[in-house]
């Protein structure tokens, strides 16, 4: 009977980070980001905190490449990962050209309490990507939306 107390309050405990939030299509000045150094490259990971309090882990790494001279700083391939620990990981990587994003690619989301209800990955402009992702838990809604923004030389990540 203890166990089922204590495994019911556990999960009680990690499904209050459930709201129903939607947020904006646009990225406004106020909102909170995180910046990608593209000439630094390699991975880069950011322990962040919304305005609910939420902690996340965002993370940047650009994929490895082959043709080494014939590319600039920015171009090539960066998987762009939010995760919220315990809850839920999605990820989607984006094709960099010749400072624009060319391609979204390869979304993927996983919840580990609820359920992810519906995914869009999709490249707004040509520079700005984003994973429109709606997650469940226990009959409530929640929206969360990764963005990924070309601005100079770095990525900035819309959390």
């Amino acid at each position: 009977m203890k166990k089922l107390v204590f495994i019911l309050g556990c999960f009680t405990i990690f499904c209050f980070g459930a709201k129903d939030v939607q947020a904006a299509d646009t990225t406004a000045l106020t909102e909170n980001t995180v910046s990608y150094d593209l000439e630094k490259g390699g991975l880069q990971q950011f322990e962040v905190e919304n305005d609910l309090g939420e902690i996340y882990t965002i993370t940047v790494e650009k994929e490895p490449q082959f043709l080494l001279a014939a590319s600039s700083v920015s171009n090539g391939t960066y998987k762009i990962t939010k995760e919220r620990a315990l809850q839920w990981k999605a990820s989607y990587k984006v094709d960099v050209s010749n400072n624009k994003i060319t391609r979204a690619h390869s979304g993927s989301a996983t919840a580990y309490i609820g359920s992810f209800k519906s995914l869009l990955l999709k490249v707004d402009s040509s520079t700005q990507a984003t994973y429109y992702l709606k997650r469940t838990v226990l009959g409530l809604e929640s929206y969360i939306n990764l963005r990924a923004k070309l601005s100079g030389s770095s990525i900035a990540i819309t959390y």
